[in-house]
């Protein structure tokens, strides 16, 4: 099972805010390609631990409607053969519902909310 935190990665009480202010992490979930289900599986968690629901209950939008996981998952983690390597360093961000998700080549999957409000 992947390790969970709902605080920031330094610990304490208090999410981290991100480089910009305009996000600050409200979980964040290890995936580990060896041993998880998936990387899809891996977001769905983090974001169902977000919202403090059951990840059954993550399903508006569809998550393959706001990213491809699998090709995520491809580029950072695996092969096509099923090797697991390293194919690329970095991170990928995309929007879901009203948050942003972080995949990292670390394997750290964050999940962040806005801190003010969006302005129409």
């Amino acid at each position: 099972m992947p390790k969970s935190d709902k605080t920031g990665p330094n610990g304490g009480d208090d999410p981290t805010v991100d480089r910009d202010s305009q996000w600050r992490q409200v979980v964040q979930r290890l995936y580990e390609p060896d041993r998880d289900g998936g990387l899809t599986a891996a977001i769905v968690f983090a974001i169902a631990d977000a919202e403090g629901v059951a990840p059954t209950e993550v399903n508006s939008p569809p998550l393959y409607e706001a990213v491809d996981a699998e090709r995520i998952e491809q580029a950072l983690f695996g092969s096509e053969t099923g090797e697991t390597v390293r194919e690329a360093t970095g991170r990928v961000e995309f929007r879901y519902a009203d948050y942003l998700v972080s995949v990292g080549s670390d394997g750290w999957v964050r999940v962040s909310e806005p801190t003010r409000p969006e302005r129409p």
